[in-house]
């Protein structure tokens, strides 16, 4: 295991404690935090994207992909897909659209994403 300079080391964790987390980010996307074990308390999701970020950092810098890893902060502004994905099928039923139609209508946009830099 790499041990970063100035970082503690990376903590081994109980699967279920994991699974917390993974929920907690499933449930509240960017809107809520997950848990810092080692401090034991929720943490924003915009601090941890920062912690994320300076940890990288050097990394990335090396690799050349700086500019790549910084645009994880979109996320935080423009939320995640599955928020666009919420918002799409929401607004296709507010218009009038079946629950079948406002799927469909899901899809496409997946795929016309998908295909946008093709």
């Amino acid at each position: 295991m790499r041990v970063i300079t100035g970082w503690p080391r990376w903590r081994i964790y109980d699967h279920f404690l994991i699974s917390e987390n993974r929920w907690r980010a499933q449930r509240y996307g960017v809107n809520e935090g997950l848990i810092d074990f080692g401090m034991g308390k929720v943490v924003p999701f915009a601090a941890l994207v920062e912690e994320l970020i300076e940890m990288l950092r050097e990394d990335a810098e090396a690799l050349g992909c700086l500019t790549e890893l910084h645009a994880v902060r979109r996320i935080l502004q423009n939320g995640t897909s599955a928020d666009h994905q919420r918002a799409i099928y929401a607004k296709a039923c507010a218009d009038g659209a079946s629950e079948h139609e406002a799927l469909v209508q899901v899809v496409k946009s997946l795929a016309a994403e998908y295909s946008e830099d093709l």
